[in-house]
């Protein structure tokens, strides 16, 4: 079994995990991870297929890494500005809000 495979299995195995913990969470924070975890196994999974040019591989993980960083910063916000107005991260009691 070569690592190309491994690589492939491990980041589906991060999808997986992603998309279970987002759908079972009710805590905003909980699926905030759970995202990062998908994300994460998208970025590897991409990486796998991608390297057979390192260059663009370089390339795609900077981009990539950047945008996901960009994306916690904002998501991280929102939260601590929902949890401000609300005392609260469930998000069954926000939907509830209209929020």
């Amino acid at each position: 079994m070569s690592l190309q495979y491994v690589v492939l299995a491990t980041s589906i195995a991060l999808v997986a995990i992603g998309v279970y913990g987002l759908t079972s969470s009710n805590n905003l924070v909980r699926q905030l991870l759970s995202i990062e975890v998908l994300f994460n196994g998208v970025v590897l999974l991409v990486a796998a297929i991608a390297s057979a040019n390192p260059g663009m591989l370089t390339l795609l993980l900077v981009i990539l890494v950047s945008v996901v960083s960009g994306e916690v910063i904002i998501v991280m916000a929102l939260v601590i500005s929902m949890y401000r107005a609300s005392r609260t991260l469930s998000s069954d009691v926000l939907e509830e809000r209209g929020v």
